[in-house]
């Protein structure tokens, strides 16, 4: 690497270096030209006699001027309106001082008095005229060679992908011009699209602007658009939803610019393309947070995270982090996601103090020293078993794990201190018909059966589906689109509640603010939506035609599987209530017969480790709203 770097700049010296010699031709050739124009062509020995002696002078004016304006610092096969506009200035500038050096220099060098022994005034005119055109004509000659040249090899017209640009301002015209740039190697621009009719039948870069972001659907299949970019980064979220009903309707892949949040959040940099994803399907309003509410019950704490490697408590500690807590304790059985996340925590927070410990929260011993050393002030618990089918072939170790998991950490919180407690719940835990939300309807039992008593802050929060979590249907549908289909759907009329994982978290980390002992918080999840919806738009957005290109095969519910998913019970939803945060309600608690559940439990347990076959029978007995099927073989996929 060592060795290139002096012919590149060799390179680039020689080039600047005949780009000089150049406008030396060039600046003097104006004047000439400039003179012969004022003069019709004749040619006076006087007027050759004043450009001799201003030619130096003048030369040197000029390629000061142009090195000022960052002339020679241009990459002209790029270049476009800005170096248009330093070619005016450049040029302008250098005449100006061409004209003020001549005055200076007859009336106080030369000490002539008469105008007349200076150049005729309108030469310097036509001079500045001439140079303009030769100088810019000289530059974006380069740029149109280039591009002709880049033309020719770059891509063969037939391969190339035709683009489709939808919003035809400032954006779509960026995207238009680096398209052009980079020779059409990451795609054509054939159209845009705009819905502001004052554009209409206007160009960019000579790319028509069409009318009607609602007629893309037909301009995708009459232009044969194989991509569309949508070039609108001020766009609110209804009017997304907008363009992309329309986008999604047709079969072509689609990229997006990103938009100020996301170039502010670091997810990307401004002018930088990415692939729009399901997440920008669910047309979710950001997040609003109570910043300094989370800040009291967070800064300079020490907080714990159960579960901290996986899809949510990963995120969980990410989003702690910026609350500057005085430690973060990362509790996970697995070690490798762990370790990968303290490490990029550290690079990120180089000066926080993460750490991980490997333990069960089945290891009511180790739970014990844990707490004993860390003496946590907050405890965020995910840890917990939830693959559905897979829990529906393994009960009684999803109850171990999540009923009597949550039991130790709930009971070792309780014991050293901690002042919160969150719970991270499921809406398959409302009228369950599986064992997964069963044993989380439990779990959210037993902290309620906890806080009654308890000094500690006990609180659940529920929330359904996380889009791209460990084991959601998102990196599945991936995987199956990827390897050439089919995507197997249970059923086709399945729905589900969907939420990004940061948006989880963050809602998480408000209701531990808000929350009050035993409550249970449940998430504005907005509509549902249909899985087969998903399959099909995922499909599209990875460039294929469902139905043709990548199969969708229905394959039946699986063991344990709705068709849809609650957010609450009935007899919860007289009690839910409103809070200071707009996505976030809260249940009124259910009185429970703690005699009955302390026995439920006691059963459970010993059901769990003697009788696993019959751990379904006793769980019910806990959870009521259980709707148990018959045991089937899980079907995993």
């Amino acid at each position: 690497m060592q060795q290139q770097k002096p012919a590149r700049s060799w390179k680039s010296s020689s080039l600047i270096a005949m780009q000089v010699m150049l406008d030396i031709v060039i600046i003097n050739l104006s004047m000439l030209f400039a003179i012969f124009l004022y003069f019709d062509f004749h040619v006076y020995n006087w007027a050759l006699e004043r450009f001799m002696r201003l030619w130096p002078a003048m030369t040197l004016l000029c390629l000061g001027a142009f090195a000022f304006t960052k002339m020679y610092r241009t990459l002209w096969r790029y270049a476009g309106l800005n170096e248009a506009v330093r070619i005016v200035i450049g040029s302008s500038v250098g005449i100006g001082l061409t004209y003020a050096y001549s005055l200076i220099s007859l009336y106080f060098v030369h000490g002539v008095r008469q105008s007349s022994a200076m150049m005729p005034q309108p030469t310097y005119i036509y001079a500045w005229f001439i140079l303009m055109i030769l100088a810019g004509g000289s530059r974006f000659s380069v740029r149109i060679i280039n591009q002709l040249g880049v033309n020719n090899r770059a891509v063969d017209k037939d391969r190339r992908q035709r683009v489709m640009v939808v919003g035809a301002g400032w954006g779509g015209a960026q995207i238009i011009r680096q398209l052009n740039a980079r020779g059409y190697r990451e795609g054509m621009p054939v159209i845009a699209v705009d819905d502001d009719m004052s554009k209409k039948g206007t160009r960019i870069l000579n790319v028509p602007v069409l009318y009607g972001v609602v007629n893309i659907p037909e301009y995708a299949e009459k232009y044969q658009i194989d991509e569309i970019i949508i070039a609108i980064p001020s766009a609110t979220k209804g009017r997304l939803r907008e363009i992309m009903d329309a986008c999604t309707a047709t079969n072509c892949k689609l990229k997006m610019v990103p938009g100020l949040h996301d170039v502010t959040n670091g997810e990307t940099r401004l002018g930088e393309l990415r692939d729009v994803n399901v997440a920008d399907l669910l047309f979710r309003d950001e997040v609003k947070l109570d910043m300094a509410s989370i800040s009291d019950y967070l800064t300079g704490k020490v907080v714990l995270v159960t579960g901290g490697g996986g899809s949510i408590g990963s995120e969980l500690c990410r989003q702690i982090l910026p609350f500057a807590p005085s430690r973060l304790v990362v509790l996970d059985i697995y070690e490798n996601n762990a370790y990968e996340l303290v490490n990029e925590l550290h690079q990120k927070y180089p000066n926080a103090k993460v750490d991980i410990l490997i333990g069960s929260v089945r290891d009511i011993g180790r739970l014990d020293n844990v707490f004993n050393d860390v003496r946590p002030n907050v405890v965020f618990h995910a840890a917990a078993h939830k693959h559905v089918p897979l829990m529906e072939f393994s009960p009684a170790e999803a109850v171990k794990n999540n009923v009597f998991g949550t039991m130790n950490t709930a009971k070792t919180a309780e014991k050293y201190g901690v002042e919160r407690f969150v719970l991270l719940s499921t809406d398959k835990a409302v009228n369950p018909t599986n064992v997964m939300g069963a044993t989380k309807r439990a779990t959210e039992m037993v902290i309620q059966y906890i806080a009654r008593t308890s000094k500690t802050r006990f609180m659940a929060v529920r929330f359904g589906n996380v889009l791209g979590s460990n084991g959601s249907v998102i990196p599945l549908f991936i995987n199956q689109i990827q390897a050439g289909g089919p995507v197997t759907i249970t059923h086709p009329d399945i729905t589900r509640y969907f939420m990004t994982i940061p948006e989880a978290a963050q809602l998480v980390l408000q209701a531990g603010a808000i929350g009050e002992s035993g409550n249970v918080f449940v998430l504005d999840m907005g509509t549902p939506v249909k899985i087969v919806d998903l399959a099909r738009n995922l499909i599209r957005l990875s460039g294929y035609r469902p139905d043709d290109e990548i199969e969708l095969k229905i394959t039946g519910l699986r063991p344990g599987e709705k068709l849809y998913e609650e957010l609450m019970m009935s007899e919860e939803k007289d009690g839910l209530c409103t809070t200071d945060h707009e996505k976030i309600f809260v249940l009124k608690p259910i009185v429970l017969d703690s005699a009955a559940f302390e026995q439920g439990l006691n059963a459970l347990r010993i059901t769990a480790h003697e009788h696993p076959e019959d751990v379904r029978t006793a769980l019910k007995a806990i959870v009521p709203t259980y709707r148990m099927e018959e045991q089937k073989t899980a079907q995993v996929g």
